[in-house]
């Protein structure tokens, strides 16, 4: 049984910070860009290979009109601020890579004041389910098959070491879980577009 504190991330609407990043992510801008495919190797895996690493710099072509938020999961990984990006390297958050994010216009003109950045944790860097999901204590929905279905209330069998990590389960996909000394640092700088909620309450939220 596990007393420490975690929190799963919660989208909050707020100002400038969308539900729906209406855009795509390339390697160099062009005016015609928001029309076309996001065709790269790593934005998908080929047959078995994992993706490919993620080149120094990448711009977000959009039509949302301004962006204010710290942490946005989409386009496979996650759209993160500088603030957000520097409490991750202040804390343990296990491997993963990021890249420069330049958020523009489909004309080519800025859409936030902030700094982003696009992140992304490959696949064995997921933490098993088996391993941390205490399954008699959590409430959950499965399936024929066994397989998970729905996650009404989280609790965990044993402490992650991590300050920031996710889970490898489909239901779950898309969730971001963090220490509560992450939670905590992120409050107090601000962190815009998210909330964290405790993990008995998961099955009440749309991840951030």
């Amino acid at each position: 049984m596990v007393d420490v504190l975690h929190f799963a991330l919660a989208y909050k609407e707020e100002a400038r910070c969308p539900v729906f990043l209406n855009g795509v992510i390339h390697e160099e801008f062009s005016d015609d860009g928001y029309d076309k495919p996001m065709q790269y190797a790593w934005h998908y895996a080929v047959g078995h290979a994992p993706p490919a690493d993620l080149p120094p710099e990448l711009w977000l072509i959009t039509k949302g009109r301004a962006y204010d938020f710290d942490f946005h999961t989409a386009f496979g990984g996650h759209v993160v601020s500088g603030d957000f990006l520097s409490l991750m390297q202040s804390t343990d958050t296990g491997n993963w890579q990021a890249a420069k994010l330049h958020a523009v216009s489909t004309k080519g003109d800025p859409r936030s004041a902030k700094d982003y950045f696009f992140v992304k944790f490959p696949r064995a860097e997921l933490l098993k389910v088996e391993d941390v999901v205490d399954l008699e204590r959590s409430k959950i929905d499965f399936r024929p098959d066994g397989q998970i279905k729905k996650v009404w209330e989280l609790r965990f069998r044993k402490s992650p070491e991590r300050d920031l990590f996710f889970i490898d389960c489909v239901a779950l996909l898309g969730i971001a879980f963090c220490s509560e000394r992450f939670a905590e640092t992120a409050r107090q700088f601000g962190a815009r577009g998210v909330e964290f909620v405790e993990l008995p309450e998961i099955g009440r939220i749309q991840g951030a």
